[in-house]
């Protein structure tokens, strides 16, 4: 009689942290919808004031942003970003960094 038990997934430490994070990924990440930004579209004699501080502060990427995604990286990413509750417990502040194909970023955030 053959087993029913799910495949075994190798470890891939170019794609997550730790294997915690992969768990994540393979459990639910990947299972989740990912849904672009959604930009606002006004021709440039609507709103002359918003579009003028849209200018002025440099935000006309942020207010076109891409709406192609790859799925993949994005699933990826949320898994990445997700911490243990065993690296939660080891930690005072803790590091909301994420981490996508080898590339680690993100920044160091102070509990309150």
């Amino acid at each position: 009689m053959a087993s029913s038990s799910a495949p075994i997934s190798v470890f891939d430490e170019h794609r997550f942290r730790i294997e915690f994070n992969q768990e994540l990924f393979e459990s639910y990440a990947r299972r989740r919808k990912v849904i672009p930004e959604v930009g606002f579209d006004l021709n440039e004699d609507e709103y002359p004031q918003i579009m003028e501080q849209v200018m002025l502060r440099g935000w006309r990427r942020l207010a076109a942003p891409h709406t192609s995604v790859n799925k993949l990286l994005v699933q990826e990413f949320y898994a990445n970003a997700a911490i243990s509750d065993e690296e939660a417990a080891e930690q005072d502040d803790l590091p909301y960094k994420s981490f996508v194909r080898g590339c680690q970023g993100g920044f160091l955030s102070k509990q309150y």
